[in-house]
């Protein structure tokens, strides 16, 4: 391989954080911080006196010094997300880091090397690797397409052993072991050996001996001078001769390991100990992935508790994980109350601002949820949230108090095969809303102050198929209808009696798409849509059910409609009036308030965004923070836009002084709302001429002319429009 396949990946955002660093205050304006579940542990690396864990989009390490948790990720220069194995080399005293897609990455305090020979390989069919081993100066990496050699005297690869089943196919290996002078592969059918040595060509699949083909075997090692490998439940072993059937347990077996004085065998909830021919349960175990044993301490890799301690004579195990969500799906995201809520059909997590804490609510008496409500004033005997559950109905709080059976018997909405299909939930005023799916009566509404449901029926056919449920400033309910059923939007209001189907037909809604994904007021009370088409916004949307003739307004960007044909999942409306849309397939987009301007477009490519399927973004407006749900996980991205405040409130300017080095922004905080901003030099010249987005303006340390300005004393004069509201700064330039 050439050394231009070999890049050095530094940290775009040197963050580590622990448990002791979670609580902190916001992170910096412009910068990211990832919010992954480490609940499940894929693989496993033991390092000095360090313990590292892989998640399927980053990884942490349990410092055994100090008891401290740091997190190794995209937003701190690891290339790529999806990790499928993780090994720690004591050679190279690097952690060796094996994607799905067959990147490598090389960690070492922080900076990161990456090899993309196998991942930019014009090679068919799945490149993950599912093992990697250290093996006399090389490292081996086994996975689905065979085994591939980096040498690490020469930092290259230089082997792959591809296709080495039988005639020559594909044939995925699990686990090498080498012993004597012989390699021996754990694989998808049976047990491969071969001669390891420089005369014996590798690569060809007729050089490799066969046992036990038929079989799909796990893992393989050695104990007391004899092979042992697993196959589902049954463990065989080899005397040097002959594979043998040896024994078996009543799970399958997930990994083999062993200390100095005895063989170890894992399944999902037990460990088991070699008992003469017996493998003997003598540990109950959390959930479990996979097993590394060091002396009497098991390190497992808990499929929901990230990563466990167990000793072999103390019965309570030890678990660590870094704070985060329930789960790495993601389909909801709220913020209510300084606190985000982030939701799944399993639970729901609370993301605190306060602290950066969380908090995971799973396990709820709700086996599909679909939807929580917060703002609504519940009766004395409910707790808030509200939530709703897909088949069961809707909930109090985290109590099993169901409101359509054990609280009211008055629900208009019906129960068929057991099941409500409450698609979602909506508060307007004293009222709890709720769009139900395949019903006659598809809205229903819980008048909390009279305590009683009512139930309407609309006459368009398409109303039965609501995806979504939005109410407007006037009350009117916008039903986001199912694709398949003609996608489009359902207004109704219940006062009126009027009902308004909008499509993408010109004159009769003109969206730019069929399915409409998310809707969002701006700061003029535009309604906007994120639809599978594009972006679009109608300026007056109290007027739309007055059935005049109605096509939704695009903005035009570079001579042509704002995001046509993007398939836009998402908007966030910032203090700015700024647009942030996230897309399907293509990342997430910052545009201006009119959206002629674009201010940022973040990809997997650019940013420590986890994937460009962009599920959901929410924004925290005092901190201008954004939280970009993907398919593959969250992240945050703290823009410069925040909620403004009536004066100038503890100004904050940093990094103040600004250093000879620094490339950054000057942050100013704590402005007047949409303050105007004029930085001068010590004669009064004018050096940049500024607006603030809310209570947040940045500086890049440059003049009118875009040149970096000279070492000084710049003075900062902020006021807001009429000049009633001032304030008086300065940075020094060194």
């Amino acid at each position: 391989m050439s050394k231009k396949a070999i890049h050095i990946v530094l940290p775009l955002v040197c963050l580590l954080f622990c448990f002791k660093t979670y609580a902190q205050n916001n992170i910096p304006v412009l910068s990211w911080q990832t919010h992954f579940s480490y609940k499940n542990i894929n693989s496993l690396a033991l390092g000095e006196n360090t313990v590292f864990a892989a998640a399927s989009h980053g990884i942490f390490f349990l410092d055994l010094d100090d008891n401290s948790i740091n997190l190794i990720n995209k937003n701190n220069g690891l290339s790529d997300v999806d990790i499928a194995s993780v090994h720690y080399s004591n050679l190279l005293d690097a952690l060796i880091i094996g994607y799905k897609d067959g990147e490598i990455d090389f960690w070492r305090n922080g900076t990161v090397q990456t090899i993309s020979t196998v991942e930019k390989a014009s090679i068919t069919g799945s490149k993950a690797y599912r093992n990697i081993q250290s093996f006399n100066n090389r490292l081996y990496f086994s996975g689905d397409l065979g085994v591939v050699v980096y040498d690490i005297q020469r930092e290259q690869i230089t082997e792959s052993y591809l296709n080495l089943g039988e005639n020559g196919t594909r044939l995925p290996v699990n686990e090498l072991y080498f012993k004597n002078d012989s390699i021996y592969a754990a694989t998808d059918n049976g047990i491969l050996s071969a001669l390891n040595d420089e005369s014996v060509n590798l690569l060809d699949f007729n050089n490799w001996s066969r046992s036990l083909t038929g079989l799909d075997f796990l893992n393989i090692i050695e104990f007391d001078d004899k092979l042992y490998a697993s196959s589902g439940s049954d463990i065989f072993n080899y005397d040097g001769t002959d594979w043998n059937y040896f024994t078996s347990i009543t799970q399958d077996i997930l990994a083999l390991d062993v200390n100095e004085n005895n063989l170890f065998a894992l399944s999902s909830t037990s460990l088991y100990q070699l008992n003469g021919s017996n493998l003997q349960n003598i540990k109950n175990i959390v959930p479990a992935n996979g097993m590394s044993i060091e002396a009497n301490t098991i390190w497992v890799a808990s499929s929901i508790q990230g990563l466990s301690r167990h000793q072999l004579n103390i019965e309570v195990p030890q678990n660590y994980r870094p704070l985060g969500p329930l789960s790495d799906e993601i389909d909801k995201s709220f913020y209510i109350n300084d606190e985000l809520y982030f939701l799944n059909e399993e639970g729901y997590s609370i993301f605190k601002t306060a602290n950066r804490t969380w908090e995971d609510f799973g396990s709820l008496s709700s086996v599909n949820l679909s939807d929580l409500i917060f703002n609504i004033t519940l009766p004395t005997s409910l707790d808030p949230p509200l939530r709703s559950d897909f088949t069961q109905g809707i909930f109090s709080a985290r109590s099993s108090v169901n409101l359509l059976l054990d609280f009211t018997n008055q629900t208009t909405m019906e129960r068929i095969n057991g099941s409500f299909n409450i698609q979602a939930m909506e508060s307007f005023n004293s009222e709890l809303w709720a769009a139900t799916r395949d019903r006659d009566r598809s809205l229903h509404k819980w008048n909390l102050v009279s305590d009683t449901w009512s139930g309407y029926e609309l006459s368009n056919r398409r109303a039965r198929f609501p995806t979504d449920l939005f109410i407007a400033n006037n009350g009117d309910k916008w039903m986001n209808i199912d694709e398949n059923e003609g996608g489009g939007i359902l207004v109704f209001n219940e006062a009126s009696g009027r009902e308004r189907y909008l499509n993408i037909n010109g004159g009769k809604g003109g969206l730019p798409g069929r399915k409409v994904n998310d809707i969002a007021y701006d700061e003029d009370e535009f309604l906007w849509f994120a639809t599978s088409g594009g972006v679009a916004f109608y300026p007056s949307p109290d007027e739309v059910l007055e059935n005049r003739s109605l096509t939704a307004s695009i903005p035009i960007f570079e001579n042509r409609l704002l995001l046509r044909n993007e398939h836009i999942t998402s908007i966030s409306i910032d203090p700015a009036n700024r647009k942030w849309f996230g897309s399907l397939n293509n990342g997430l987009w910052l545009f201006s308030e009119t959206g002629e301007e674009l201010i940022y477009h973040f990809t997997e490519e650019n940013s420590p965004l986890p994937s460009n399927q962009i599920v959901d973004i929410t924004l925290n407006p005092k901190s201008g923070e954004l939280f970009i749900s993907t398919d593959k996980g969250t992240v945050s991205f703290r823009s410069d836009a925040t909620e403004g405040q009536a004066s100038h409130s503890n100004v904050k300017i940093y990094p103040n002084p600004v250093s000879p080095s620094f490339q950054g922004n000057v942050i100013l905080e704590g402005l007047v709302n949409n303050a105007r901003l004029k930085i001068t030099d010590v004669s009064g010249k004018l050096v940049k001429d500024i607006r603030a987005n809310g209570s947040t303006a940045i500086w890049n340390v440059r003049d009118l002319s875009n040149a970096r300005v000279s070492t000084g004393v710049y003075l900062v004069f902020s006021s807001n429009r009429d000049g009633s509201e001032t304030f008086v700064g300065k940075i020094v330039v060194i």
